[in-house]
């Protein structure tokens, strides 16, 4: 990884941000972050991103701590800005090595979502996640040290956060924040290490 990897890394936060926020149309976010890609020092970096900022240069995300691992790597394609994933009257899973979308969008009605982080790729070190459960239950699985916050309406519900096996881990630099609304749904959050395949080398 080269020195400019982190500063990679906050620029297309700036830029994932700003196309979430609406102050930027897809098509300028796409030529932008192939921009950031190729720049080849911090001065390119900056200008790129300039007007996206209120002062101007890179600031860490407060509480945060860059990435020591490939968590937040930037991904091979370009990650996708939403994504839908629906499961009524059934059983869903996503897992393994897929490139993680700015905002994702869960749908359960009566039916059972795995929705499995550990060996995802992210485009960004925030990503957006929308539950809407109606008699459903959802269990999502985090990298270990990923920072999780919890803003979903529960109505009837339960939720719980598990650390078990990975406490004390070190943050990764990943937040992740649920939104939306469940009702008498059941969401489960297991922060767990990355399985055996995906481990880098020794």
């Amino acid at each position: 990884m080269d020195d400019l990897e982190p500063l990679r890394h906050q620029a297309i936060r700036v830029l994932s941000t700003a196309v979430a926020a609406e102050r930027m149309p897809v098509e300028q976010f796409e030529s932008r972050l192939a921009l950031v890609r190729q720049a080849p020092n911090r001065a390119t970096l900056d200008a790129i991103v300039a007007d996206l900022l209120p002062t101007g240069g890179f600031t860490p995300p407060a509480g945060l701590v860059r990435a020591a691992s490939d968590h937040t790597a930037v991904a091979p394609v370009a990650p996708a800005e939403y994504l839908r994933i629906a499961c009524v009257f059934g059983t869903s899973k996503r897992a393994g090595s897929w490139t993680v979308p700015l905002h994702l969008d869960l749908k359960v009605v009566c039916g059972d979502l795995t929705i499995d982080l550990r060996d995802a790729v992210f485009g960004s070190d925030l990503v957006d996640i929308e539950v809407h459960a109606v008699m459903g239950n959802i269990t999502l699985v985090v990298p270990a040290g990923a920072q999780v916050e919890n803003e979903i309406e529960e109505r009837f519900s339960a939720s719980s956060h598990s650390t078990r096996g990975v406490g004390g881990a070190a943050p990764i630099g990943l937040l992740i924040r649920l939104a939306g609304r469940t009702v008498m749904s059941n969401l489960d959050v297991k922060e767990k290490l990355r399985s055996e395949s995906a481990q880098p080398p020794g």
